[in-house]
């Protein structure tokens, strides 16, 4: 009896020690795998980053190419040549078509190019505590055209003469084709707390603000104050047209009209 019980111990202790045998083998197995799969990741890093210092001239030099051409992708018109001009002697092409998005936010229309910095401008304003409105963005020609004869009408039943009530309009009604509205590229901005377009609009906080700061936003104020003979449209403290932010701070610094910054 005795040996039979000294032999189940002896049976037992023989499997234990074969399980410890075989745990530690399978601990050292998967040791080996975990460190073969780290060496096999830091050669691979050490591969691309070495195939990344050496990589041909030719290829830095197009990646910083386009990354160059990213930025210039930024709507910033820095150059003269790329900023439209529109005034009375300068229509739109008869096939003029801006790319229009809509900003719902203010029930207005205004080209896609426009439409993030205008956007970015009122934002900054209203972190000021200032509230605007968009009393006009785009207006098609044919709105235009209904405007202009709308107040020419009212001064010829005033006793003016067609042509005389013409050229009065005009001061600040542009003629059919040579509206910036028509552009997508202007907008009217006023205080939402007084949105008429008089003198008493250029006081307003939102105003003043505005005539400050729109340039860094590539905006300008499009019909300053004492440049009437040149722009040929009286002062509208309200309307702001957008030509990229490096000719909207020259323009600005320099107290210029677009008219002038173009040399026409």
């Amino acid at each position: 009896m005795r040996e039979l019980r000294g032999t189940r111990a002896k049976k037992r202790r023989m499997r234990r020690r074969i399980i410890r045998q075989l745990f530690w083998r399978s601990m050292v197995s998967l040791l080996g795998i975990l460190i073969l799969l780290m060496t096999w990741n830091l050669t691979s890093c050490a591969l691309r980053y070495f195939s990344k210092e050496e990589a041909p001239a030719e290829d830095i030099t197009e990646n910083m190419e386009k990354e160059e051409g990213e930025e210039d992708a930024i709507p910033a018109l820095a150059s003269a040549a790329e900023i439209l001009l529109v005034n009375k002697d300068h229509p739109l092409p008869d096939h003029y078509q801006p790319n229009l998005e809509r900003m719902r936010e203010y029930g207005a229309e205004v080209d896609a190019s426009i439409l993030q910095p205008l956007r970015d401008m009122l934002a900054a304003g209203e972190k000021e505590g200032l509230s605007f409105w968009i009393a006009s963005s785009y207006r098609s020609v044919e709105r235009q055209r209904e405007l202009l004869d709308e107040d020419i009408n009212t001064l010829v039943k005033q006793g003016y003469s067609y042509s005389e009530a013409y050229e009065e309009v005009t001061k600040e009604t542009m003629p059919v084709g040579c509206s910036e509205h028509a552009s997508g590229l202007a907008v009217d901005i006023v205080s939402k707390d007084y949105q008429i377009l008089d003198e008493k609009q250029a006081r307003t906080d939102e105003i003043l603000w505005l005539q400050e700061n729109c340039s860094e936003y590539g905006f300008i104020l499009r019909y300053p104050k004492e440049k009437e003979e040149i722009t040929k449209v009286s002062y509208e403290s309200w309307h702001f047209r957008y030509v990229g932010t490096t000719a909207a701070r020259e323009i600005t610094e320099q107290g210029l009209t677009l008219e002038e910054y173009l040399d026409i």
